[in-house]
């Protein structure tokens, strides 16, 4: 059987093999930005690590992280109940939710510019329609992915949640210039007009830039770091970020840095740091925020499969990205 063939609802044919087809995320079918009326989530890649600033291969990262959520499309439930068969309606919980992989942005690796156009421009057309979720690339690619939300929801103020090792808040580096993957947070603040109280940094830690480091606290950023967020534990710094970012802004954009992880759980990352999360703590993260519908889009950036020969980082990115769909989607009450 081809394609479509094979999983027809009310035949019971639903098992795929995850390495068998084409590696869409979950297995979801293949669409565009102008066919999402009726998707809950348009996927989307951008295979760019131009602007990374350690190491490189964060440009393989979004066929990698579709390649290891392929085996959702059979079992899915990675918060620990695998979710298997028919339930009593007659639908699996893959069914109850619509994904559609919209492919990658196009990206020119020798024209920042127009590779920062291309990705805010597909970021709004599928912000028109449906919920973007994109797969990274190095995190300058967040910035422009924003600017797309944001031209989305004229009039409504959107707040950011950052999970990350580094602030991300450089503005004008002598050597890098403005526009690299320790730049966009600051630029998107710019972008937006925003307030830093709607801004929320979780997982700091290691190198923070000494003009920044003041700045943060001054400014009004809710800043976690990782010491934080270790005595207080995952849901009840969701709770407070959550509370505070909603105070100053409609909607929030999340935005997911794999190495806010600790390298022993996701080595192949730009510029890792040790100290980070751990695998279960950061899941329960994606989890506890999964239940706020405010969060209108969400990126996860900076897996670098090359550096990671077992694939435990591409595996955690995977089960972090449907442990936050699971819980908005399919948990969490319209």
């Amino acid at each position: 059987m081809f394609g479509s063939e094979r999983n027809v609802p009310g035949t019971g044919n639903y098992f795929e093999f995850p390495y068998a087809d084409l590696p869409t995320f979950g297995k979801a079918p293949i669409g565009t930005t102008a066919n999402l009326a009726d998707a809950d989530i348009g996927v989307f890649g951008i295979p760019w690590d131009t602007t990374a600033t350690l190491r490189p291969g964060a440009r393989l990262g979004p066929r990698r992280i579709r390649e290891q959520t392929a085996w959702f499309e059979q079992v899915w439930n990675p918060s620990g109940t695998l979710m298997q068969g028919f339930e009593a309606h007659g639908e699996r919980e893959r069914e109850r939710i619509s994904i559609v992989d919209c492919g990658d942005a196009t990206v020119v690796p020798t024209d920042t510019p127009k590779t920062t156009a291309t990705i805010r421009e597909v970021a709004a057309a599928i912000a028109a329609s449906a919920f973007p979720l994109m797969l990274g690339g190095d995190h300058y690619v967040m910035f422009p992915t924003y600017q797309g939300v944001t031209d989305s929801l004229p009039g409504e103020v959107v707040g950011i949640v950052q999970f990350d090792a580094h602030n991300d808040l450089i503005d004008d580096d002598e050597v890098l210039g403005k526009y690299w993957s320790g730049t966009p947070i600051r630029r998107s603040i710019e972008h937006a007009g925003l307030d830093p109280h709607a801004v929320a940094q979780i997982g700091l830690r290691g190198f923070v830039g000494e003009n920044e480091r003041p700045a943060q606290r001054a400014e009004g950023f809710q800043v976690v770091p990782m010491s934080e967020l270790r005595r207080e534990g995952p849901a009840a710094v969701a709770v407070r970020v959550m509370d505070a970012v909603l105070a100053h802004c409609d909607a929030v954009y999340l935005t997911v840095d794999i190495d806010s992880v600790d390298p022993s759980c996701a080595p192949g990352c730009c510029t890792p740091v040790p100290g980070g999360m751990l695998a279960h703590e950061f899941l329960e993260l994606l989890r506890e925020l999964g239940r706020y519908r405010e969060i209108v889009a969400m990126d996860l950036v900076e897996v670098a499969p090359p550096l990671d020969p077992t694939e435990q980082t591409s595996i955690l990115a995977a089960h972090g990205l449907f442990s936050f769909i699971e819980q908005r989607f399919l948990r969490t009450p319209k």
